[in-house]
Parts: structure tokens; sequence; C-alpha cells
């Protein structure tokens, strides 16, 4: 039973109860889907979370703006640069993507840089909105467990490096015809997860090994709710305004709807 909530806990609008656990692959995929839509709507209608929006809407409508501009001022370029002339090796592969390369760069990018980035710069700003949601689902906590800063910034670092490594990879990957694209957008998904689940299962203590053997039995879930905050990414206003904010509720409920007891 849990020890904050006696057992009961509710949906982010207090309207009904939650039962953690997995289902089928399909419907966890959609319900970590709708945990996004449900997250955004709290953030416009939940009088939990009116209140404490000031400072997370700031540093998300700098961060993000910075990113957008970064790509679009630098990487951008040098994209366009890099189609314009022939490659040593796999040139053909290049000449095929001349017209739309640079623009499939840009959104590897930011399907793998984007996330851990803007949770570095601005998620710190996003935790009153985490205990606020867990409040509102949980109830009061009975004991608040102490963060630590130094070994959450370490981990940050530790998936931000693995992004970047894997970048290249990515920016080839994305070119190969018609199993590219999908390829990314499911590593984008994956990597969106590993990111924003960070917040919740951190404040219980849980390091990275631990939060990715929870993410990987969840994986359905997880993996819809981190795919639905990449679509997020697109949608005008959302994503200058509220993404990070979106994506710590939407993470923070879906981890409390995760089947967390071990096999």
């Amino acid at each position: 039973m849990c020890r904050r909530c006696d057992g009961i806990a509710r949906t982010l609008d207090g309207a009904t109860t939650i039962a953690p656990g997995r289902g089928a692959p399909i419907a966890d995929v959609y319900r970590g889907l709708r945990e996004v839509i449900r997250a955004a709507a709290a953030l416009l209608h939940g009088r939990a979370f009116i209140g404490l929006l000031r400072q997370p809407v700031a540093a998300n409508l700098i961060t993000f703006a910075a990113l957008v501009g970064f790509g679009w001022s630098v990487l951008a370029e040098h994209f366009d640069a890099w189609f314009e002339q022939p490659w040593p090796v796999l040139d053909g592969l290049r000449a095929a993507r001349q017209d739309s390369g640079a623009g499939l760069w840009l959104l590897t990018s930011w399907l793998l840089l984007g996330p851990p980035l803007l949770d570095a710069i601005a998620g710190v700003f996003q935790d009153r909105l985490r205990k606020a949601a867990e409040t509102s689902m949980l109830g009061p906590p009975s004991a608040a467990a102490p963060p630590d800063t130094v070994l959450r910034l370490r981990e940050r670092a530790r998936v931000l490096a693995c992004a970047v490594i894997t970048w290249p990879v990515a920016l080839f990957v994305v070119l190969v015809p018609y199993v590219g694209l999908p390829v990314v957008l499911a590593a984008g998904g994956a990597v969106a997860a590993i990111v924003w689940f960070e917040p919740p299962m951190a404040a219980r203590g849980l390091g990275l090994a631990a939060r990715l053997r929870l993410l990987w039995r969840n994986r359905w879930r997880a993996f819809g709710t981190g795919l639905g905050l990449q679509f997020a990414a697109a949608v005008p206003f959302l994503n200058l305004l509220a993404l990070t904010p979106t994506a710590t509720l939407a993470a923070t409920s879906s981890y409390l709807h995760f089947e967390k007891n071990a096999p």
C-alpha cells in the first residue's frame, strides 16, 4: 500500500482513481499519448497549477527560443552547406536527399538533443509543478525526500553525453529511405522518456540504472508519453510556453501509473 495515498490515487483532474499496472502494448502507448493531452489541459484549467506557472513558463520560453534560434541560425546554415558539396563517401545518398536533408538533420537534432538540453536548463524550475501534481494525485506527502542536486546534475550530464554520442549516427540513419525517419522518431520518443521521467523517479532516490530498468518494464506507456511530448514540441505556443511544464505533469502522472514491483 502506498504510504502517501493510503492505496488511493487519482488522475490529474481528480475525477477518477487510477489503477497502476501494465496493459497491452498498443493500449499503453495510447495511454501515454493521452497523458500528454491531459497534462496540457491541467495546466490550463487545474487550480493547483495556475499560481505556479510564472517561472516554469518563463524558463521554457527563454530556453526553447534559444535552442530553436541556435538551430535555425547556426545548424541550418552548416547543414545546408554539407548537402551542397560532394561527400567523399555515400555521395549518392547526399544527392538523393539534397532537398530535404538539412530539414531531416534539424529534426533529428531536436529529437535527440532538444529534450536533454531543455531539461538541463529549464528543468530546475519545474519541481514545484511536480510536487503540486503529486499532491493533487496522492495527497500531502508524509515526508519530503531530500534532493540530491549534485547527483541529478551528474546523471543529466550522462544522458546528454549519450545523446551527443548517438547524434552523428542518427544523422546518417535518418537519410536512409523509408526506414530512417521512423527509426529516428522512435529513438526521439525513447530519449524524451528517459529525460522527462527523471524528476519523479529521482525524487524517490532512483539512480539512472534503476530508472532505465523501470522504464523498460513500463516501456510502452513511457514510450507513448515520450512520443507525445515530441509531437507537442511541434505545436505552436504550447512548445514555446509550456513544453517543459507539460512534460513535468505528463511524466509525473504516467509514472504513478507504472507497475513498480519487480517481477
